[in-house]
Parts: C-alpha cells; sequence; structure tokens
C-alpha cells in the first residue's frame, strides 16, 4: 500500500515543473506594475522634506488625520473614517433576509457600514540622486453592520492617485511661494 502511495506521489511531482511552481509563489499580481505607475512621482529639483511637508498639508486637507509621522526616513501614515453603506447593497440583503424568512431559512443580511481609509506616504531619493521621488498608497478596511472587519481593498482607482499628486504639486508651489521661491 506505501509502495502504491509513494510511485501516486512521484507521478504527481513529475507532473509539475519544480521551477514553474516556485516563480508562482510570491510573485505579485500582474496589475502590480500598472500600479506602481500612478502611485509613484518624481519630482525633479524638491528637496524631500519639502515633499513630505507638501505631503502632510495634502492630506489633511483631503480630511485625513496623520497617525504617524517619521520625517527621518520620510514616511507618512494617515487614516480617515468613513461610512460605507449603499443603499442598493442593503436593500438586496433586506430582500434577501425577507425572501428566506418567507420560506422559513434563518439569514442575518450584511452589509458594508464604515470603512477606515488608510495612506502610506514614502519620500525617498531618486537612484541617480538627482531628484527625490514620492510613492502613495491608499487601502480601505471595511466593517459590516455586525461590527466585524469584512474585507480590506488596495484601492487601486488612477484618478484618485492622480487627484493626490494634483493637489501636492500645487501645494509644493504654495510652500516655494512661502519661503521666498520664484514670484508668480
Amino acid at each position: 500500500m506505501r509502495l502504491c502511495w509513494l510511485l501516486l506521489l512521484f507521478g504527481l511531482a513529475a507532473c509539475q515543473e519544480p521551477n514553474a511552481v516556485a516563480l508562482k509563489l510570491g510573485a505579485p499580481p500582474e496589475s502590480a506594475v500598472k500600479l506602481r505607475s500612478f502611485e509613484m512621482r518624481r519630482f525633479d529639483g524638491t528637496a524631500g522634506n519639502v515633499l513630505l511637508v507638501a505631503g502632510a498639508a495634502t492630506l489633511q486637507d483631503l480630511g485625513f488625520t496623520i497617525t504617524e509621522s517619521a520625517p527621518d526616513v520620510g514616511v507618512l501614515v494617515a487614516s480617515k473614517q468613513r461610512d460605507a453603506k449603499e443603499v442598493a447593497q442593503v436593500a438586496g440583503q433586506v430582500a434577501l433576509a425577507i425572501g428566506l424568512a418567507v420560506l422559513g431559512a434563518p439569514y442575518s443580511p450584511t452589509w458594508d457600514e464604515t470603512q477606515s481609509i488608510h495612506v502610506t506616504l514614502v519620500i525617498s531619493p531618486d537612484a541617480g540622486g538627482r531628484a527625490d521621488q514620492a510613492r502613495v498608497s491608499f487601502d480601505r478596511y471595511i466593517t459590516n453592520n455586525h461590527g466585524e472587519l469584512w474585507r480590506t481593498e488596495l484601492v487601486d482607482d488612477p484618478k484618485i492617485y492622480q487627484d493626490f499628486y494634483d493637489r501636492m504639486s500645487q501645494a509644493i508651489h504654495i510652500q516655494s511661494l512661502e519661503v521666498g521661491g520664484p514670484s508668480s
């Protein structure tokens, strides 16, 4: 019997290419390069500390509260709380609960209730040392109507990242005017 199991295991192992399986383990999703393209911006001639101050101002203007700050290494973490209810989702869950109740099946409807949006901003020098770059990422932590963490999502809408960097560029411009930079 053991011999049969061993032969079966060796047969299954022979069907898989070890390198192909190993390459898939821990590999980033195919969308990672696309996501990185709108998470990152390069700022020529703008020092990292200026980017960090402008990033903090931008996040606060967008309603975020800075929760962690490590200016020595160029990192800011911020968050804000928002309602996550969607009328269609709640209505669908309630209708399903009513339908199942008519059939005598117990059902506890579940929908998105609140969300905590987290953002991380990292400022680092460009590899060539001629510029600094910023990388921002947005995540949502959604809690359901039962008070449970329901799901987490990486925000991958390019418009949100573009809006953040547009506002941050404006903050950099304002900051340069305040410290006696180029006049308008």
